[in-house]
């Protein structure tokens, strides 16, 4: 009688299986540069070969683009790598990696991770390069002990780099991606039409919206008000972004990074809003502005940041004596800087409110010269109108241009000219956008030339009842009321309790004039304000820019 008979019983013999000879490839480069200069290939190249030479059979691939290596399951390709595994019944009988640094170079967290694959799993590691597996008890020791050398290999390369990166910073450079609204200049961005020898950021047409977005904000405008009126102007933003550009203080021109360990510099950028601007949002943000509870949308305070000290040139800010129940508008940085924000019958002096009002009646135009009025209107909007052709006719030529650089780009692509689809397609797409911003602006032009009739008819309506409409209408009108007359705001001088203004809209500067000058007169003939005067710049005179 022999032993086979009783091989059955033997411990282990159940777990025999026929050989598994499936394996996967895994390939990873660390930069741009090395995915085009055919690293991949070779990496697949080599892999292939392997499993030729040794009878195995490569049956998936992972991988085969650019990711850091600083954090394991921060690379997609190498997170679905290790989910598959974990989840595929017929487990394959190793992973391919040309070097083991291109697996992992975390340290612990690799061995780690290789560990649980080989002991877990029954996956096994395999160095293509040198023939090292985890099959072994020796080979697995060889495999970590990879892992570990790449570490450091990377603590060295930190050692060597973290100082010059911390003094690029310290000269008030910037390292990765500008925020929204900004452009990068440098050595090392993707786009080639961006490269420069040194690093410029410079503020995009995003970036002039969001400096409108900082004053509505100083203002008092609630988050999803400027959210709407940022869409309106065709810029899109969620309100984490919003919310987080708040806190940013890359916006007024400072740089803060980790790599500085808590150290402040100035950053070399334009900012969108000033240092002390950035310091009142962050107090309003917390609801703690300067020891005073305020409410910007109080309807007895609609003026609150929208008018200035006429002595330090910094915006009031507006509160509540509750138990008075008296409203003031203060200046927080000259001493007895307030004012009364309405007349009450225990106020000696008229609020700040009721100037305003009187401000404002000073461009009531009295009924006989509604003619000249008119006829003036029609001066301006004609001048603006040729501007406006100007303008189109110039847009119209830039978009040719783009048109026809688009054309030959593609015709380069078609001819086999441009390799790289990656960079022909991000190409394309930002010729693309242009165009269609350029279309977008000729669409307003033409949309502006055509409605003059509605324009005047309109600016006589509005320009008659000014006064009358920020009284009476809410405080979201009373705001757009103020923003439309004047601009830039307005100063106010609290010891003589009169505003000084700077600069006013058009047409109710065209009001104010007439008025001034007519002196009751039907006949007086009126004049063009709009031949390159100041009067004309940033007027915005679309019906829809009254928001009335």
């Amino acid at each position: 009688m022999g032993l086979d008979q009783f091989k059955s019983f033997a411990k282990g013999y159940d777990k025999i299986k026929k050989a598994n000879k499936e394996v996967w490839i895994y390939t990873r480069v660390s930069s741009k540069d090395q995915e085009s200069n055919k690293s991949l290939n070779n990496q697949v190249t080599n892999a292939k070969e392997y499993c030729k030479e040794n009878n195995l059979f490569a049956v998936k691939t992972f991988g085969g683009t650019y990711e850091s290596a600083s954090g394991d399951f921060t690379r997609k390709e190498f997170k679905r790598l290790i989910e598959e595994v974990k989840k595929e019944k017929t487990k394959p009988f190793a992973i391919l990696i040309n070097t083991i640094s291109r697996f992992s170079r975390t340290g612990g967290g690799g061995v780690g991770l290789a560990n649980e694959l080989v002991e877990e799993f029954g996956v096994n590691l395999i160095e293509v390069s040198t023939g090292k597996s985890t099959e072994s008890e020796d080979g697995k020791i060889e495999i970590y002990k990879g892992l570990l050398q790449a570490r450091q290999e990377n603590l060295d390369r930190l050692r060597i780099t973290i100082p010059g990166m911390r003094k690029f910073l310290q000269e008030g450079n910037w390292l990765g991606k500008a925020p929204k609204g900004y452009d990068t200049y440098g050595t090392r961005v993707k786009n080639y039409k961006r490269h420069n020898d040194v690093q410029k950021i410079v503020v995009n047409n995003e970036g002039r919206l969001l400096k409108k977005a900082w004053k509505w904000k100083l203002q008092g405008d609630k988050d999803y008000e400027i959210r709407k009126r940022l869409s309106d102007l065709g810029l899109e933003i969620s309100k984490q972004a919003l919310s987080s550009m708040w806190r940013n203080p890359f916006y007024c021109g400072i740089l803060v990074h980790k790599m500085l360990d808590g150290e402040v510099v100035y950053g070399k950028w334009e900012e969108l809003v000033s240092q002390q601007e950035f310091l009142i949002v962050q107090q309003i943000l917390d609801g703690n502005n300067f020891g005073y509870k305020q409410d910007k949308s109080n309807p007895n305070r609609p003026l609150s940041g929208f008018i200035y000290c006429s002595e330090c040139g910094n915006k009031l800010t507006g509160y509540e004596v509750k138990k008075k129940g008296l409203h003031y508008y203060k200046c927080q940085y000259c001493k007895g800087g307030s004012i009364n924000a309405n007349t009450s019958m225990k106020s000696v002096d008229k609020g700040a409110n009721n100037l305003f009002a009187e401000l404002l009646a000073n461009f009531k135009l009295p009924k006989e010269l509604f003619p000249v009025f008119q006829e003036q209107l029609k001066l301006t909007f004609e001048t603006l109108t040729n501007d406006s052709n100007n303008e189109e006719e110039a847009l119209k030529q830039g978009k040719n241009s783009l048109e026809s650089e688009l054309k030959k780009l593609k015709r380069r692509f078609a001819m086999g000219e441009i390799d790289d689809k990656d960079i022909y397609n991000e190409l394309k797409t930002e010729f693309e956008e242009k165009i269609g911003q350029i279309n977008q602006k000729i669409e307003k032009l033409e949309s502006k030339i055509s409605n003059l009739e509605k324009y005047i008819n309109f600016s006589m309506k509005v320009s008659q009842n000014i006064c009358k409409y920020w009284e009476s209408e809410d405080i979201e009108t009373k705001k757009r009321v103020q923003e439309l007359v004047f601009p830039e705001g307005v100063s106010l001088d609290m010891s003589k309790r009169q505003y000084l203004t700077s600069k006013t809209n058009v047409i109710f500067e065209i009001n104010r004039v007439i008025s001034r000058d007519s002196e009751g007169s039907k006949n007086k003939k009126p004049t063009n304000f709009a031949g390159g005067s100041s009067l004309v710049a940033g007027t915005g005179l679309e019906p829809v820019t009254f928001g009335l």
